[in-house]
């Protein structure tokens, strides 16, 4: 049985999938530390809601839809590991992209997400909470 931290995430997931961009920002810390992927453009450190809310909506703007597929969570303390797979239709061109597996580490406090950091794969991701 999933952690409620694992809920939480996997929740955010749902979220997302369903296009509610306000339910996934509902999920986090008004603090926030936000680490997007680092090949992006402007994906810098942010912190709060609403440069989350700015990353995220110049990052959904590219696609007609986006969705999430999430593996099993990996809980190591108050950090959850979802190995993810994006999947999604581009905007204006309508090509299908299927992306590799990716992991995202989420930092859980008080029942809020505290942090996020997207990796680009999994590797760096495993290692940054202790697992391999």
């Amino acid at each position: 049985m999933p952690s409620a931290n694992a809920d939480l995430v996997r929740r955010g997931y749902e979220a997302w999938n369903r296009g509610d961009v306000e339910g996934v920002l509902a999920f986090l810390d008004p603090e926030i530390e936000w680490h997007g992927y680092t090949h992006l453009p402007e994906s810098g450190a942010l912190t709060g809601r609403d440069e989350a809310r700015e990353w995220l909506d110049r990052f959904l703007d590219a696609w007609d839809q986006l969705d999430i597929d999430v593996t099993e969570p990996i809980e190591s303390g108050d950090q959850v590991v979802a190995l993810v797979r994006f999947h999604g239709r581009g905007k204006g061109s309508g090509v299908q992209v299927e992306g590799g597996a990716d992991a995202h580490v989420w930092t859980v406090r008080d029942g809020k997400i505290a942090a996020v950091k997207l990796y680009q794969g999994t590797r760096e991701a495993l290692e940054a909470v202790g697992r391999s």
